[in-house]
């Protein structure tokens, strides 16, 4: 009877501790699991080089601060919506990231941000974004720096400067469009005048009806809005063909940072003026990391800000994961908006309701 007895506890403790080891690798494994960052990124054609930077970025950091699990997942957004979206649905509904973070065109998180919400998925932009994407649902959050402060902090400093005619070249864009509507506002509500005012599309390449007419116009100065800063690069050309422009000319912070575009410019953009994003160069830690990124990938970073942004939005992800261990996305996104005067490398910033963060522009101009 012992015997039986022995015999029967055996096997159950056997089956008890081969379902307690199994249960205890499962936990395990479930935790270990990477969390899918997806990325997605200009990487191909127009401002190619953004993509690139941001590639080299989470290679430095990976190799320097990753402390947990994360697998990222680069897809090419290229500059347009519809480009966006195919990139937005391929990581979401494809390879079912848990998070984005997302350097792409104002126009490519607008199209994506309904896939973003209707799958519950944090998009954390950290390019600069205006109106649309501040509005692009619960689950979008804007790092980048506020596109409708661009066209607002452009309008202040023309009237300081004492510039009250201007004539005003958006691109049609989300991104160009939401600064040139914030700017007209503010110029005008401070007393300034648009002499002249065109819109045009991003594959536009004649711009002499355009330069004809502002010219007769005489403007002070003029405002040049454009996505990547190509048709910038034309029209500066067109207009020295037509005698040139007297005035100041004034333009968006892409035009400074593409080198494409500066290639195409010939030197022209040599003295326009433009708002850099702000962010906090006197940061230590980002000091650091520009350190690590120049001995990695022998030199600066094409866009700082971004990879600025891009580091302040991981570092939240791990402070997020060292907090709570496994990673939950309803839990994340209330971790964003908790968010108050958080110190990152872009400087001391907040998420509003909206998930938008407050970092605005400083006056630039460019050198070389």
């Amino acid at each position: 009877m012992k015997a039986l007895i022995k015999f029967l506890i055996r096997p159950s403790l056997f089956l008890a501790t081969l379902t307690l080891a199994l249960s205890l690798f499962s936990v395990a494994t479930a935790q270990e699991a990477p969390i899918k960052v997806g990325v997605p990124t200009l990487l191909s054609g127009d401002w190619a080089g953004l993509g690139q930077n941001i590639a080299m970025t989470v290679e430095t950091y990976k190799r320097y601060y990753l402390k947990h699990p994360v697998e990222f997942i680069f897809e090419d957004a290229k500059v347009s919506s519809a480009d966006g979206l195919k990139a937005y649905q391929r990581l979401i509904s494809l390879e079912q990231v848990d998070l984005l973070v997302s350097v792409a065109s104002a126009n490519a998180t607008v199209a994506g941000a309904p896939l973003a919400n209707a799958s519950r998925t944090v998009a954390v932009s950290v390019s600069t974004g205006g109106a649309n994407v501040d509005r692009a649902g619960d689950w979008v959050f804007r790092l980048g720096n506020s596109d409708v402060l661009n066209g607002i902090q452009q309008a202040q400093i023309f009237i300081k400067n004492g510039i009250k005619s201007v004539a005003l070249i958006s691109e049609e864009t989300e991104y160009t469009q939401d600064i040139s509507r914030a700017f007209r506002r503010e110029f005008e509500a401070s007393g300034g005048q648009i002499d002249y005012s065109s819109d045009f599309s991003p594959d536009t390449t004649d711009f002499r009806t355009q330069v004809v007419a502002l010219k007769a116009k005489a403007p002070a100065a003029i405002f040049f809005t454009t996505q990547t800063g190509t048709s910038l690069a034309l029209f500066l050309r067109q207009l020295d063909q037509l005698g040139g422009f007297g005035g100041q000319i004034h333009t968006t912070f892409t035009a400074a940072d593409n080198p494409d575009a500066n290639e195409i410019a010939k030197g022209k953009f040599r003295g326009l003026h433009y708002l850099a994003p702000a962010y906090n160069k006197e940061s230590p830690k980002l000091k650091e990391f520009l350190k690590h990124y120049h001995k990695d990938h022998g030199k600066d970073p094409l866009i700082t800000f971004h990879s600025a942004a891009t580091v302040d939005a991981l570092d939240l992800l791990q402070a997020y994961l060292e907090k709570h261990k496994r990673f939950d996305r309803e839990g994340f996104r209330q971790y964003l908006l908790s968010q108050k005067n958080y110190p990152g490398l872009m400087g001391e910033f907040s998420f509003d309701a909206q998930g938008n963060a407050n970092t605005g522009f400083v006056a630039a101009r460019i050198e070389g």
